[in-house]
């Protein structure tokens, strides 16, 4: 039988089941089931995710050119250690607990798909940098959302399994521990951040945990020579490649102008 073609009405539902199910799929996270973060990554995906074979539901309803919202921390690409962007740290008597910043957003920006699905928000200490694209396909296609690869990414695993973006926090006994995993804080933020790229008016406030000390967030340790220019828009791991290296801000502006980066193309 030849296949038909759906109405704008059934896309729309279609659409509407999705965002229910990011919804539900939030609510399942904050209540302590980390697991969550692979059925977000699929309604994500489902959401936005385009390939020669499937078209997102986005794109089906007209709304993949809408701009997208962007609650990220700047990211230095001069900087020294592993970076979070949509993570903060919260500091007490239970240890560091990593946060979805939610709606305690620094400077909230608007951007197109692209720059936003290819921004760099996670950076591991070896300079591996992940963007939400990375992010939500890894969960969703190698690490258990819709199928589970026999083999998974190098860098990913130690992202998730061995601390690679090197940080340290210290126990109640004075012992030096590895940082929790910085992945499903992440996810719930690109959940929260397709949410309110939906619908203008989504909010969803949490409280600071109890006991917090300390709230730590936009992570950067660069050197004398190159001091931080946080407040600049984040990379995009797409950005441009010559001899091999991909342009930094500081680095001449590959299209020839004479000027930085930062001062060029980039903006």
């Amino acid at each position: 039988m030849a296949d038909i073609v759906r109405s704008a009405d059934e896309l729309a539902e279609l659409l509407d089941e999705q965002i229910s199910f990011l919804k539900a799929s939030c609510a399942a996270f904050d209540s302590g089931f980390v697991g969550e973060i692979k059925r977000l990554a699929v309604s994500v995906r489902v959401l936005v995710h385009d390939t020669k074979t499937s078209t997102s539901l986005l794109t089906l309803t007209d709304r993949k050119g809408i701009q997208f919202f962007d609650s990220a921390d700047p990211y230095d690409d001069e900087n020294l250690v592993g970076h979070s962007s949509l993570v903060q740290i919260h500091l007490g008597s239970t240890g560091a607990k990593p946060k979805p910043h939610l709606d305690d957003v620094l400077e909230p920006r608007e951007t197109n798909f692209e720059t936003w699905w290819n921004g760099v928000v996670l950076v591991d200490a070896q300079r591996n940098e992940f963007s939400r694209r990375d992010i939500v396909l890894s969960l969703a296609n190698k690490d258990g959302g819709a199928h589970v690869d026999h083999k998974i990414d190098e860098a990913y695993n130690n992202l998730r399994k061995n601390n690679a973006q090197g940080w340290i926090t210290v126990d109640e006994a004075g012992r030096e521990v590895p940082a929790e995993d910085n992945v499903p804080a992440t996810m719930r933020q690109i959940a929260h951040e397709l949410l309110r790229t939906l619908n203008r008016d989504y909010r969803c406030d949490r409280p600071i945990v109890p006991g917090t000390g300390i709230l730590v967030r936009g992570m950067s340790l660069t050197t004398g020579d190159r001091p931080s220019e946080l407040g600049l828009p984040n990379l995009r791991k797409d950005r441009p490649v010559v001899d091999g290296r991909k342009i930094g801000r500081n680095d001449l502006c590959p299209c020839g102008s004479g000027k930085k980066y930062k001062k060029c193309c980039l903006r």
